[in-house]
């Protein structure tokens, strides 16, 4: 078992040195084939991956058959071994030991193992994400609808669960947080009376952002989580602003024959699933007025399609898909809006991703009894390998402006800076 496992791992390793300590069994050394080994401080994955250095990690197992699940199917097992305290580390820093997975996920993913793996689980992922109405609602409420303690450990005091916008490396979270709410504010191109719908409101933080912007906006935000609902409702009563805001528990596919002038979406198309994004941007071309103008803020994918992490799907996002920009075209090519405006935002998801793990780490010790050692574990994983993935891989964030007429934006692009600096004086 233990050599079969080993003669598999000499062909997958693409970078670096693998320790592996088992009980009763001398260290096995496993190095990358024709490949340098360091130690210390994790790297760069593509640079350490074209130049031949690599990262050394020590690993202890509890038993000789973990180590040969593991090399059949790192995800989810890596993430659950860790949760579950089975996979320690020995050697190299946590971070080191993500950065090394990232290094080698690739040459994984080219071997005979992870090729055939790949191949079943983008049959597994596709069923995983159909999302019916039904199935999103428990989707939701999986990650959503947790404690107000953890999200107000790492989120900004606006509770913004999605990228921010860092224009220095001197820009706190909450900085970033609200240039990015005046990005996607001027991108609206905002007039007084108009009806905005937030699809995906969250918390209520943009909402109530974009609620400053012009006057008397109607903004409605719509949500699936009861714990979003429960919150945005409460603010919004405490703040006397019912005639600015509202929010409803409601799937974006029921919204009836409702028409906004603005219509806006962060972070919530990542949840809807491949089968429905001609479905999502349906619905955008269905309920957007005749002079509207509608932002779509996701998560996307660089490189060609591929179904989302087993081990994120099962512990993190169930029902989660990141789109391609192609998928995102061929959605809207079937509708009647124009792009208008299209903008790809690369490392900032890397550096929020990286201010919310300093953020969870400092006030781990203040969650709950209920978030036990396996829940920290399982959200440290998923924070810094997010983190990994827009940093190093093929996580990117792209800002689609869409128009039903050519007129209804400005021709140039100079009113989004302008609009900008206007709209950060008033948040």
């Amino acid at each position: 078992m233990v050599k079969l496992a080993i003669l598999i791992l000499r062909h997958m390793l693409s970078s670096g040195q693998l320790k592996i300590s088992l009980p009763g069994k001398p260290d096995i050394v496993v190095t990358a084939r024709n490949r340098g080994w360091r130690a210390g401080k994790g790297q760069h994955p593509d640079k350490g991956a074209s130049t031949g250095a690599g990262i050394g990690i020590g690993i202890s197992l509890p038993r000789p058959s973990a180590l040969l699940a593991l090399v059949l199917r790192p995800d989810p097992l890596i993430g659950e071994y860790y949760m579950r305290g089975e996979l320690v580390l020995t050697e190299g820093s946590f971070e080191d030991f993500i950065a090394f997975l990232f290094q080698n996920t690739q040459s994984w993913r080219h071997s005979v193992i992870g090729a055939i793996y790949c191949q079943f689980w983008e049959i597994i992922g596709w069923f995983a994400s159909l999302n019916p109405i039904g199935r999103s609602r428990r989707n939701v409420a999986h990650h959503y609808d947790l404690t107000d303690q953890l999200f107000d450990l790492f989120l900004d005091e606006n509770r913004q669960y999605s990228r921010a916008y860092f224009r220095g490396t001197a820009d706190t979270l909450d900085i970033a947080q609200k240039q990015k709410i005046a990005r996607l504010a001027a991108k609206l191109h905002l007039q007084a009376n108009m009806r905005v719908l937030d699809i995906g409101c969250g918390w209520g933080g943009l909402a109530t952002a974009l609620s400053k912007c012009a006057n008397n906006l109607h903004i409605t935000g719509i949500t699936l989580s009861e714990n979003q609902y429960a919150f945005f409702k409460k603010s919004i009563e405490e703040n006397s602003l019912n005639k600015l805001l509202s929010v409803e528990l409601q799937d974006y596919r029921k919204l009836g024959h409702r028409r906004f002038e603005r219509i806006i979406s962060v972070g919530m198309l990542e949840h809807v699933g491949k089968q429905n994004l001609n479905k999502f941007m349906a619905t955008i071309d269905q309920h957007l007025a005749d002079n509207g103008v509608a932002v779509i803020h996701s998560i996307g994918r660089n490189g060609p399609p591929c179904a989302t992490s087993p081990w994120l799907m099962k512990y993190i996002f169930p029902g989660g898909y990141l789109p391609t920009l192609r998928q995102m075209m061929q959605a809207i090519e079937r509708t009647t809006l124009k792009v208008t405006d299209i903008e790809i935002m690369r490392l900032h998801y890397a550096e929020t991703l990286s201010h919310w793990r300093t953020r969870f780490e400092a006030h781990k010790d203040k969650l709950p009894e209920h978030y036990d050692e396996a829940f920290i574990r399982m959200w440290q994983f998923y924070l810094i390998c997010s983190e990994n993935y827009f940093r190093y891989a093929h996580g990117m964030v792209f800002q689609i402006q869409l128009a039903r007429r050519q007129e209804d934006v400005p021709q140039t692009r100079d009113y989004i800076a302008n609009e900008e600096r206007r709209v950060l004086k008033l948040l």
